[in-house]
């Protein structure tokens, strides 16, 4: 994908009224009419990048910011430059997939539509943000405006803002309601359906060399099943361990639609001092090397570069970790009228979740303890709304917090040679399938059911949750695993062979992980060796040693 950068240079001691500029401009474009498309009138320059499928809310952007009006849409996020008032705009899509990277500091301000583009032109490395780095070894995500950069602010999701270019630089930040949520009537399996097709169809129409991101998940599954139903053959890539059960059943899936599959050209997953490196810089510091959007690796990006990615992302919303991990009667988290029962226990299991990874962090960094837990509890108030049942607060909080920043981050490691289109982020399908009956959510019911109803060849091929094909049903466990868990029964459900990455660390990033954690401010009582104990004890040490295995390259 085409990224782009603005740079402003402002000019101190100047008049506002003056007819000098009070900036001279920089601009990096390059100008692809498929990913950036450009806008200019005597008075203004308007700027759009993103979804490929939402273009068409482009004509809606451009004639808003002529009225003077901030808007944000789907997929589509963009800058306008008001030569007249000197003022400049911008806006990012509604769910914060394509956001938008604001850089201050001395007389230099870079808006930028990637961490990349912004380091590229600054012409200088950024250092990290210490907060940022034990927010991530803390939760594994960034928050709000929060960036791992310094000096930077991340706009993200239905925020905009707008930054007066004269010497006193006024800047005013604003965050809209989300899209799409809620919906007062509930919808029916079959319109949810139909929304998630015509999503489909509008990604395929509207970009050149669509091509499909294909694993043995669920999400590229259902979107593979759409194209079947509406008869449309895409090339498609797979990344990660060749040997894995998602490899091999991409594989499967591919072979039965008769489509090709290009994989890497050897083992992925493995830690080495070129990939770390490649995700470093791709991903500035915020992407570790064990998410799974930085598998895709050198030799796949060669083979398959220059086509417009069709995504899963945005779809794990309506299968998340409280749906998949249910309990007999979470279908009533789905009822406004019991929310006084289900809303706190709802907020309680989103607490506990990211409680997961943090209780060595706090104990690493206890003067910065209450800080970082604040930052759940202060996202929980804010998103605090009556309209929501507690199934629609979490799937929100989902949205709006995880697939936004932790999700979107491995996202950003595509732009650079990619355009990417969202079929589960169009704002019918958002609405429609947020809108289902909570029972559909469960145990990933909406996606089983429409693949099985859109391609039945597709259900029956293996689904590696469960080691048999997809439309063979659930045992009671698998539908219910927090049922099994609540009995005391070991029920495993989960990759049930070998899984897309196996990470080996070399001694180097051991050493970078002492090093990390020196640099964000350790508790100087405790020695390496109790930090390791403590992080592997709480199962956070993969996690803080895939972070240090990018940090070391940024770091030095």
């Amino acid at each position: 994908m085409s990224q782009l950068s603005v740079k402003f240079n402002l000019i101190e001691g100047l008049n506002v009224n003056s007819s000098t500029p009070l900036y001279d401009v920089e601009h990096d474009c390059n100008n692809d009419k498929h990913a950036i498309v450009q806008m200019k009138s005597d008075w203004g320059h308007l700027v759009i990048w993103g979804d490929v499928a939402q273009k068409h809310q482009d004509a809606k952007i451009w004639h808003n910011v002529q009225d003077n009006q901030s808007p944000t849409v789907a997929g589509r996020s963009w800058i306008f430059i008001n030569k007249l008032t000197r003022t400049v705009f911008s806006g990012c899509d509604s769910f914060g997939l394509f956001p938008v990277f604001l850089y201050q500091c001395d007389d230099t301000i870079i808006i930028a539509s990637s961490r990349q583009a912004l380091v590229k032109q600054l012409g200088k490395p950024l250092s990290l943000d210490t907060d940022a780095m034990r927010c991530m070894l803390t939760f594994g995500q960034l928050f709000n405006e929060s960036s791992i950069l310094k000096d930077t602010q991340h706009i993200g999701a239905s925020s905009t803002f707008s930054l007066s270019l004269t010497s006193e630089r006024l800047f005013e930040l604003t965050t809209n309601p989300l899209i799409g949520f809620p919906q007062e009537n509930t919808t029916r399996f079959k319109d949810a359906l139909e929304a998630v097709v015509e999503s489909v169809r509008r990604s395929v129409t509207n970009c050149e060399n669509p091509m499909l991101s294909l694993s043995g998940g669920l999400d590229s599954r259902l979107i593979l099943a759409c194209c079947e139903a509406l008869n449309v053959k895409l090339p498609a890539l797979c990344y990660g361990n060749k040997l894995s059960a998602d490899a091999r059943i991409a594989n499967e899936l591919a072979a039965a639609c008769n489509i090709s599959l290009i994989t890497s050209t050897d083992l992925t997953g493995h830690i080495t001092e070129t990939n770390s490196r490649r995700i470093a810089f791709a991903g500035q510091g915020e992407v570790p090397v064990h998410h799974a959007h930085a598998l895709i690796d050198e030799s796949l990006i060669e083979a398959t570069k220059h086509h417009t990615l069709l995504t899963g992302t945005g779809a794990e919303t309506y299968r998340a970790f409280y749906y998949d991990r249910g309990m007999p009667g979470f279908s009533a988290f789905g009822l406004k009228c019991l929310n006084k029962l289900t809303m706190p226990r709802v907020k309680r299991y989103i607490t506990e979740e990211y409680g997961k990874t943090a209780s060595a962090a706090y104990s690493l960094f206890p003067q910065h303890a209450e800080q970082l837990q604040s930052q759940v509890t202060e996202l929980l108030l804010a998103l605090n709304d009556n309209a929501f049942s507690a199934a629609q607060y979490a799937d929100n909080f989902y949205l709006r917090v995880r697939a936004a920043r932790m999700v979107v981050a491995g996202q950003q490691l595509l732009d650079e040679d990619y355009n990417r289109t969202h079929p589960f982020l169009s704002p019918e399908v958002v609405s429609s399938i947020g809108s289902l009956p909570a029972r559909y959510k469960l145990s990933s019911a909406f996606h089983r059911k429409a693949i099985c109803k859109l391609s039945p060849k597709l259900g029956e091929i293996e689904w590696d949750k469960t080691a048999k094909p997809l439309n063979q049903g659930l045992t009671l466990f698998q539908r219910y695993p927090g049922l099994a868990s609540r009995l005391g029964l070991s029920n495993f459900f989960g990759k049930s062979a070998a899984p897309m990455f196996q990470y080996k660390y070399s001694d180097h990033t051991s050493h970078s992980l002492c090093a990390v954690l020196k640099y964000v401010g350790i508790d100087n009582a405790k020695s390496m060796r109790d930090c390791y104990e403590e992080m592997e004890k709480a199962g956070t040490l993969a996690h803080a040693l895939g972070l240090a295995a990018v940090w070391q390259h940024l770091l030095r």
